[in-house]
């Protein structure tokens, strides 16, 4: 018995998903270094995700700073590098398990603080929203985020999308999706980004070991 139609759009994300991983597949039988991992992750990053600005964070020393973008002004890359909060003596500030305390919402997605009753994240661990200035008029939602640095607002990005690349509870990186037009991430593109980054992971596992 034939199996149930698939429509035209699940047809072409499953045909994305299949070659993107059969492209990850690739990497990891040709690279060795994950900055190298990431360089190429960026590419297939933005291809896939259709925004203008992209970025891959990776996991070094206390932080994770870019370890590969694309789209992105220097300037602000510069700014957003060190996720890492500091008191006035520029000393490190560490939660309760002495972990480093990452700022802002990268630093919230890779931390695991999020609450996924909020509509802004997924249950995947992720965070997305289809317009930064309509989030940060709403006094309600910004309740919930905490601090954050509001720079990707600032440089003129209504759509993010943060994505967590972790495995078996190792938080490795984060793929970062920015577009200056809003709604940019479908609720197909947010699962084949999600999906991508649990791939990532696995590579990245490897990578790192």
């Amino acid at each position: 018995m034939a199996g149930p139609a698939r429509s035209p759009s699940s047809a072409k994300r499953l045909d994305l998903e299949r070659r993107a991983f059969l492209h990850l597949l690739r990497m990891a039988n040709t690279m060795a270094e994950p900055k190298e991992i990431a360089q190429q992750l960026v590419v297939l990053t933005r291809h896939l995700s259709g925004c203008e600005a992209v970025a891959i964070r990776l996991k070094s020393g206390p932080g994770f700073p870019y370890a590969a973008t694309l789209g992105f002004p220097d300037r602000f890359v510069t700014l957003e590098d060190d996720l890492c909060a500091t008191d006035e003596d520029g000393h490190l500030l560490r939660d309760g398990q002495r972990k480093p305390i990452l700022a802002c919402l990268c630093g919230r997605v890779l931390s695991g603080r999020v609450d996924r009753s909020q509509p802004f994240f997924t249950d995947r661990g992720s965070f997305i929203t289809a317009s930064t200035s309509d989030l940060m008029a709403s006094h309600a939602q910004t309740q919930h985020l905490g601090r954050t640095r509001t720079r990707c607002h600032a440089a003129g990005y209504e759509t993010v999308g943060l994505f967590p690349i972790r495995r078996d509870d190792v938080t490795y990186g984060l793929i970062q999706c920015n577009d200056r037009r809003p709604g940019r991430l479908t609720a197909e593109t947010i699962d084949l980004m999600e999906n991508l980054a649990v791939s990532a992971a696995h590579l990245f596992q490897l990578a790192m070991a």
